[in-house]
């Protein structure tokens, strides 16, 4: 079986450090460099004080219908997805794909593929790609999976190689799934990223917990028949399981990078003014978070 990863970023080549373990897997980067980078150093993984490296295939995206694949995981930036959409085109209806987006917004791209079987998933790892091949893994959970199009379920042998220490669990309401984990990322991404804090200082520090819980509330009011109160306690889990995780948004923004605030926060306000219904602390993150990003 050969699997494909679209995209070298912390969890791209944390996805490509378990699959390379059971099956030939190739990562399609952004640039020759770090392609060149990957071929000839493998992805070098660090978890508990322990250094491992995994050896990988490289090349780039725009080589991407070079190469006979059997499944292919896209671990791109949602608002980067966009561009990747022509080289998905090129690559046969029949294999399936996986996106591993933040977010909701992206499922309007998927809806422009005419794949058979397109899949979504929620990763709960804690990862942080400190060069162009070297990961620290913080935080080990799990990744939800479900079906946006076909079934999926020939997949679960491969998944099922996984399941000692890179579990997927199989979700059936796919919505429901995404809608979960994006509570998560709204709750933590654009707080940590405010105050420069870990994911675990959210529910240890009583001041930071009781900004959480607002900013839930205000969640669940911009999304009345969706987020279960059942949500929250997921949330306290992921902080929890990834405490000394530094969220993505965080560090997008010590990095100068563009963050996701958009498809997290700003898909919350869109819904929010549909539904007319207040959310001042999220829109004061919001307008924070898009001024550090020029500044």
């Amino acid at each position: 079986m050969k699997i494909g990863i679209v995209g070298g970023g912390a969890m791209g080549l944390f996805f490509a450090s378990q699959m390379t373990e059971v099956h030939s897997t190739i990562v399609f980067t952004r640039t020759v460099e770090q392609a060149m980078t990957l071929s000839e150093q493998g992805i070098i993984c660090i978890e508990n004080h322990q250094k491992v490296i995994r050896f990988v295939q490289a090349d780039i995206t725009e080589h991407i219908d070079h190469y006979q694949l059997d499944l292919l995981f896209i671990a791109v930036k949602q608002y980067q997805l966009h561009s990747i959409l022509p080289y998905l085109h090129k690559i046969s209806e029949d294999v399936p794909l996986v996106f591993l987006q933040n977010g909701m917004g992206h499922l309007e791209e998927l809806d422009r593929l005419a794949h058979k079987q397109l899949l979504v998933a929620t990763v709960e790892h804690g990862v942080l790609r400190t060069s162009a091949a070297t990961i620290e893994v913080r935080g080990r959970n799990r990744t939800n999976i479900s079906a946006y199009r076909g079934e999926g379920k020939e997949l679960f042998p491969f998944f099922d190689l996984f399941e000692a220490t890179f579990p997927f669990v199989w979700r059936e309401n796919t919505r429901s799934m995404l809608l979960e984990k994006f509570s998560a990322n709204v709750v933590i991404n654009p707080l940590t990223a405010v105050l420069k804090v870990t994911n675990g200082e959210l529910m240890t520090n009583p001041s930071f917990l009781k900004l959480a819980h607002i900013v839930f509330a205000e969640l669940s009011g911009a999304f009345p028949n969706d987020v279960q109160e059942g949500v929250w306690t997921r949330i306290e889990q992921i902080c929890l399981k990834t405490a000394y995780n530094r969220s993505s948004m965080l560090t997008d923004l010590e990095k100068g990078r563009r963050t996701e605030v958009e498809a997290i926060v700003g898909y919350v306000l869109k819904e929010a003014k549909k539904n007319e219904v207040e959310v001042p602390l999220l829109q004061t993150l919001y307008l924070m978070i898009k001024g550090l990003e020029k500044k």
